[in-house]
């Protein structure tokens, strides 16, 4: 049983409410079970007791730097950069769970069998083709209405 004590070491399986200081999702699916308040779950650090405490004394800044206190530590340097061999990448590295970047649609449809995942030159299902290359070589016209282009005017003679 959880007790809303401050001084016990109050923690869960997944680690995060030992990290973060609030109660995950699993302590806190047992304080409801167990009809107790949340926030006596919440660590002292996130109430606001303790904001007031941080930030009750105002703190003077300096004018300038020559203000500063003198230190003999030596001055940190940037590191060295060195150029790496080979050419350079154009794009980014994308994560696994990254969707690729592309002109095309993931979703490829085949024209012969309707299916997804290949397209017509790579079925190999050898469903009914419904194309217009079979509809040609059949010799079965595609226009539905006539000639295309320029509509004529219906000159009477």
């Amino acid at each position: 049983m959880l007790q809303p004590v401050v001084g016990e070491n109050l923690r869960c399986g997944c680690g995060k409410w030992q990290i973060s200081g609030i109660p995950c999702k699993h302590a806190l699916r047992v304080i409801y079970d167990q009809r107790l308040n949340p926030i006596d779950f919440v660590s002292p650090f996130f109430k606001s007791a303790a904001y007031k405490l941080t930030y009750a004394d105002h703190i003077h800044p300096m004018s300038d730097p020559t203000q500063w206190p003198n230190f003999s530590l030596p001055t940190i340097q940037p590191p060295v950069i060195k150029r790496q061999a080979g050419r350079p990448a154009k794009k980014r590295k994308r994560g696994p769970n990254e969707p690729m970047k592309g002109k095309r649609n993931i979703n490829v449809k085949c024209g012969k069998c309707r299916e997804f995942g290949h397209n017509s030159r790579t079925c190999k299902n050898g469903g009914p083709s419904t194309g217009p290359s079979t509809s040609a070589a059949a010799g079965a016209s595609t226009s539905q209405g006539g000639p295309r282009g320029r509509k004529r005017a219906n000159t009477a003679t």
